[in-house]
């Protein structure tokens, strides 16, 4: 698992400075080489075959991830999920990728080195019957520094949430359009 530090939520900071150090676990797909160890000692463990084939050792795709680019969300109506993440949540947008090379109007936003990409686009996923928790339905996670800080922000501007049920420090709330979010605090 990596960790790295961010600089672009604003409004989460915990030390008021205008800007917060997030941290983003990325967990990378194990290479080719790692899965053959897990396999390997999944077999030792378990008493079976040791060793895997030439052939099942070239199967294994060694593509290179490296983390995550971003993370695609639909919106109805651009300007009111603007207000939500950029003036609310305070995302900054990055103006060096194309808002006008596609067929629908959309926004890029910072989340550290990551980006949350905004597509004003019709929702094919119904958006009545949805979990009340967040953690419970598809979801988007943001680290912060401080969830406290964010109940505070929401709860100022008036937007429901729910906090983990598991005890940890996590927030768990949903956009304008009903889009699940986590920000959990690292």
């Amino acid at each position: 698992m990596a960790m790295r530090c961010l600089s672009s939520l604003p409004l989460l900071s915990a030390s008021g400075s205008g800007k917060a150090c997030a941290v983003v676990r990325t967990h990378h797909t194990p290479s080719a080489a790692a899965h053959r160890r897990i396999r390997t000692h999944m077999s030792v463990a378990t008493g079976g075959e040791q060793s895997l084939t030439a052939k099942e050792q070239s199967q294994e795709p060694d593509y290179g991830v490296v983390s995550m680019h971003h993370v695609g969300i639909l919106c109805e109506n651009l300007e009111r999920s603007m207000a939500f993440y950029q003036d609310l949540l305070g995302l900054k947008v990055n103006p060096a990728r194309p808002n006008d090379k596609l067929p629908y109007r959309g926004a890029w936003l910072w989340v550290g080195s990551e980006m949350i990409h905004l597509m004003e686009l019709p929702n094919p996923d119904p958006l009545t019957g949805r979990p009340e928790h967040g953690g419970r339905d598809r979801h988007t996670c943001i680290a912060i520094r401080d969830v406290l800080k964010l109940k505070e922000i929401f709860d100022k501007a008036g937007i429901s949430y729910t906090l983990s049920k598991s005890g940890r420090p996590a927030i768990f709330a949903r956009d304008p359009d009903g889009n699940a979010l986590e920000f959990t605090q690292v």
